[in-house]
């Protein structure tokens, strides 16, 4: 395991898993830089968050910048200031249905260059941890789309997005990007893929914009007529906090360089039990019928529709009937010892916790 005192650079540091991991490297007394776009409203909120989790946020400081801009926005006195980060964390990303491929890239794949090769010029990092997707582990899925994972090059990108989304796409094409530009660099790298991520194990936190979230309100406010899919689709899940503690622990141990680890819990529901269990919850009747995923997207294709149920076809990608592969997860988590997942629990107070914020 590493033992050098951590200075970390958090990329996405006042979003969901960002905010969640700076409580985490705190709470082991590191010294943490939070990079947000708007200086004067984010280090409020997230200073303001921390105080409620009972969190000393003395070794947090906040750097305003933009992956988008050239060195990321920062003046020369700011670098100096970063010159002894040796630990850049990115949990950040461009997160809409819809979007165009020059929005998602520039974000999503340009700005991870930017940004390592920015960060690299100026610090010396023992370690880059990125987050990506599961979707990324799923070979065959990769490979129906057009993608080809031994030999990048060959991919044609345009088609991928016009095939997938924008966003997963630009994901995707972002994950073998941050690998490329890492190696090119020669910065040790990590990327962890979570799975649909739901609320906090304690609180159920979960901010409105997040999967799990239209989910639960899709349910509350009766838009779900039939379930998506089939009896044998599911949506992979991880509590933001078991993904927050594998992140904080792949970061700091020596057998996850140059790894990819998809985290998840290990007890996998199928959507139709998921859909049950927060329909028990919020007390509105769950959907028993199932409609075919190649129906819903045609429909969803009129724009009129898609906005009348709050769905986009792009989201739909990512309920699967494939198995997923936890065995590098269960096998480092052996030594990291993060507690299991209460899943049913969890998913009661994720919806509990979505359907009190829409009050």
């Amino acid at each position: 395991m590493f033992t050098s005192p951590q200075t970390a650079l958090i990329v996405g540091s006042t979003g969901f898993i960002g905010k969640f991991l700076v409580a985490r490297l705190l709470r082991d007394n590191a010294r943490v830089f939070a990079l947000c776009r708007n200086i004067n409203e984010q280090p409020h909120k997230l200073r303001s968050w921390l105080t409620q989790q009972g969190i000393d946020y003395r070794q947090l400081s906040f750097i305003q910048g933009d992956v988008t801009l050239p060195h990321l926005g920062l003046s020369p006195q700011d670098w100096e200031t970063l010159k002894e980060v040796n630990y850049l964390y990115n949990t950040s990303a461009l997160f809409k249905w819809n979007l165009s491929m020059e929005q998602a890239k520039a974000v999503n794949v340009d700005g991870l260059t930017n940004l390592l090769h920015s960060v690299c010029k100026h610090c010396h990092l023992e370690r880059a941890i990125h987050l990506s997707g599961y979707m990324l582990t799923l070979d065959k899925h990769l490979q129906a789309a057009g993608i080809y994972r031994k030999n990048i090059e060959k991919t044609d990108w345009p088609k991928i997005y016009d095939r997938l989304g924008a966003y997963e796409a630009s994901k995707i094409q972002g994950h073998f990007n941050w690998i490329k530009q890492a190696d090119t660099l020669n910065i040790p790298w990590t990327v962890i893929h979570p799975a649909t991520v739901i609320g906090d194990e304690m609180s159920g936190e979960i901010p409105a914009n997040q999967p799990i979230a239209t989910l639960i309100q899709q349910l509350k406010q009766r838009k779900m007529k039939a379930l998506p899919g089939t009896p044998q689709h599911s949506l992979p899940l991880v509590s933001v906090t078991m993904l927050v503690n594998a992140i904080f622990h792949a970061g700091k141990d020596t057998q996850t360089l140059k790894q990819e680890i998809l985290v998840a819990t290990p007890e996998q529901l199928s959507l139709q039990t998921l859909v049950s269990i927060i329909a028990n919850a919020i007390q509105v009747k769950a959907p028993h019928h199932f409609v075919s995923l190649y129906f819903l997207k045609w429909i969803l294709k009129w724009h009129w529709l898609a906005k009348k149920l709050d769905m986009s076809g792009e989201m739909l990608n990512f309920i699967r009937t494939e198995q997923i592969d936890l065995s590098l997860f269960n096998q480092l988590n052996q030594k990291w010892e993060i507690p299991p997942t209460v899943l049913l629990e969890t998913i009661e107070k994720t919806a509990g916790w979505v359907i009190k914020q829409s009050k």
